[in-house]
């Protein structure tokens, strides 16, 4: 479910994600698990809000979206992904920057077989963290945004245009996406971003991708919020 939004209040507040005993006992067995099958991961530290309907949970009214969130690790992120996302109250809400081109095309991210998501395909974006909180408790999520734009693609924010806002309810999944319009056709992006790939010492990107249709997001290695995205900005 896609809305267009205004503003964000996300705000930072004491506390653990509410993993059960039974399954926070099981977790360091799955990361040494992953860690096996992916030596490049690294458990960091990470923010989950808390889910809508419970105390403090994400909600969206007149077109602001508020809620507060706790810190965890990657590691328990991972595993409770891994489990099917067992209901604790906690949501994965996380940036996406949305780079259109110059001939409308959607620019997405194949990940590298380094990640977590190696192969899926989705948005430039990445996990809220704590060095995303500013003044003591707010949640910088455009400052995120806009540094995984440059981190993961090279490009800048101050080189497109901001044209709009937007939220998608994905299940567990709850993804802030900022659109940014650039001058340059799709395959002029495509091959610049390549060429910032090739320069990277630690890349999470494998490769871009331009979603020129609604139709080209039911590739099925795009993640169900990456398609549903997709198919608002391009329908």
């Amino acid at each position: 479910m896609i809305h267009s939004i205004a503003d964000i209040d996300l705000r930072f507040i004491p506390g653990e994600w509410p993993l059960p005993a039974e399954l926070r006992r099981k977790v360091d067995d799955h990361w040494q698990a992953q860690l096996a099958l992916n030596p490049h991961m690294w458990n960091g530290r990470v923010l989950g809000s808390i889910a809508p309907g419970y105390p403090g949970g994400v909600a969206l009214e007149n077109g602001r979206l508020t809620g507060t969130a706790v810190e965890g690790d990657f590691a328990s992120f991972l595993a409770w992904r891994d489990w099917g996302f067992p209901e604790i109250g906690i949501r994965n809400l996380f940036g996406s920057a949305l780079v259109l081109s110059g001939d409308g095309a959607l620019i997405y991210g194949v990940m590298d077989r380094t990640t977590a998501n190696a192969g899926k395909i989705y948005p430039p974006g990445g996990s809220l963290e704590p060095s995303d909180v500013r003044d003591g408790n707010v949640i910088d999520v455009i400052a995120s945004i806009e540094r995984e734009l440059d981190e993961e693609t090279g490009l800048k924010v101050a080189d497109g245009r901001f044209e709009a806002m937007l939220v998608a309810f994905d299940g567990p999944r709850i993804s802030i996406g900022r659109v940014y319009r650039f001058d340059a056709p799709a395959d002029e992006l495509v091959e610049v971003i390549a060429g910032n790939l090739d320069g990277q010492a630690h890349r999470e990107l494998e490769r871009v991708i331009a979603i020129r249709t609604a139709a080209d997001a039911a590739n099925p290695a795009i993640m169900p919020y990456a398609r549903s995205i997709a198919e608002y900005l391009l329908g």
